[in-house]
């Protein structure tokens, strides 16, 4: 995974500033960055820093570019004076509370609960280590990545750089500061002259020999150890540094340094991470946040759907204009001395109820009528007016035909039905003939 990752730094310029370096080719180098981030933390309530080295002292505006390629992500190194790091026992249920994990270590720090963020990490059953970072640093941190478009996923103190040693403790010296981490989990940053007083208080220690007493007598023995506790040394050590070491465990010197192990041991997740809860980074891409895509998806069945049925409407809408129009055109055929209501439906249902209450004859003659159409040979055959007589129980219709022959024959279908079809006139057109037929 080390490929896919880079790691960054962030450190302390001695000038209520701050200064980035990325880890590359075995080496960190500074990275450019502008004014705001710079000076974004200067007004954060934390510990002083300490004076800046001559290879500290690199101005902000200088240093390689800062770029990410599709995928990579960032894990970022904060101070280790800006996080303090304890064990306490805490509850299953209270892990994930921040500020419930704050009241039970209220009594070891310095600030106040409320301005701090905690992190817990179990390291042996409900024994857990505990970390502690000012809430404004962490907002100021969050909200400068998001501004540059940083994918940094984890942020970590220094001295947790040292939790992946296979051995358990380690110091970590640089020129101005002393990192330790001990192997029942926790970990500390000072400055480089304390180092020595405070890595006796912090290491766990393994005496050089053990009391016994004698059996049958008072006196007490020395029994040698079976084994030492192995401390793992990364960095120039002087010689009073090395023989306090030496006093707490066996010291094994390591050439590798510790940003290499870091990334030759890293994880998909990070433990330790101080960008967690309400502090945790929102990564940006090219592509825009995750959600994007399916809200796009979303959005453009919607759109579809909704075109669908718009089309749909307007189709229908049209479909039932043209059949209103033609049912008007053949109401003004079938009943030319009336005109049409809005409601023709409602209308024809009158004409019906009052056939209906005739006898039925107009109902019936219609039936008669409609059977000359459903033939199959109605073609050319046009009805150019009907009137019903409810008095005398008749039904006079002007047909127009092609020719004689098919009016004649249209007057023939007429009378096979209840009803007798009788021929009264007919006339001879420019482009057929025009009949008038009694149906009765």
């Amino acid at each position: 995974m080390s490929h896919e990752v880079k790691l960054l730094r962030l450190r302390e310029t001695g000038d209520s500033a701050v200064a980035l370096d990325c880890w590359r080719e075995a080496q960190w180098q500074s990275v450019a960055i502008d004014e705001d981030f710079a000076q974004a933390f200067g007004g954060a309530d934390q510990l002083p820093p300490v004076a800046a080295t001559d290879a500290d002292a690199v101005p902000a505006e200088s240093g390689v570019e800062l770029a990410f390629e599709a995928g990579e992500r960032a894990v970022l190194l904060l101070p280790g004076s800006w996080v303090w790091n304890g064990l306490e026992t805490v509850p299953r249920a209270a892990r994930r509370q921040s500020q419930a994990v704050g009241y039970m270590v209220e009594e070891q720090l310095a600030e106040d609960v409320e301005d701090l963020h905690f992190t817990c990490e179990a390291v042996n059953g409900d024994l857990c280590s505990v970390m502690a970072v000012g809430s404004l640093k962490l907002a100021t941190l969050k909200a400068q990545i998001e501004r540059l478009g940083w994918p940094v996923t984890a942020a970590i103190p220094e001295y947790r750089l040292l939790a992946s040693l296979e051995q358990g403790s380690g110091v970590w010296l640089e020129p101005s500061w002393a990192h330790f981490w001990d192997a029942r989990g926790r970990g500390l940053s000072v400055q480089r002259p304390l180092a020595g007083v405070v890595a006796e208080s912090l290491l766990e220690v393994t005496d050089a020999s053990e009391q016994a007493p004698e059996e049958g007598g008072d006196e007490v023995a020395s029994v040698a150890p079976e084994g030492r506790a192995t401390l793992s040394l990364l960095g120039d050590a002087t010689e009073l540094e090395l023989a306090t070491l030496q006093q707490l465990g066996e010291v094994q010197v390591l050439e590798k340094a510790p940003e290499a192990l870091f990334l030759e041991h890293l994880k998909p997740s990070v433990p330790g991470n101080l960008l967690s809860g309400a502090y945790q980074v929102t990564l940006q891409s090219d592509e825009g946040p995750w959600w994007k895509k399916p809200a796009i998806a979303v959005v453009a069945c919607f759109v579809l759907q909704l075109t669908f049925f718009i089309g749909a409407g307007i189709y229908y809408k049209v479909q039932a204009s043209n059949a209103d129009k033609q049912a008007r055109a053949l109401f003004g055929e079938i009943f030319p001395g009336d005109s049409a209501s809005a409601d023709l439906r409602r209308q024809i249902t009158g004409y019906l109820n009052q056939a209906s209450g005739g006898g039925g004859e107009f109902a019936g003659q219609l039936e008669q009528l409609s059977g000359v159409w459903g033939s199959g040979n109605s073609g050319g055959l046009k009805l150019q007016s009907l009137r019903f007589d409810g008095g005398r129980g008749e039904l006079v219709l002007q047909l127009r035909a092609a020719n004689l022959g098919q009016l004649d024959s249209a007057v023939n279908k007429l009378g096979q039905g209840q009803y007798r079809a009788e021929l009264l006139a007919a006339n001879e057109l420019e482009n057929g003939v025009s009949g008038r037929i009694r149906l009765r």
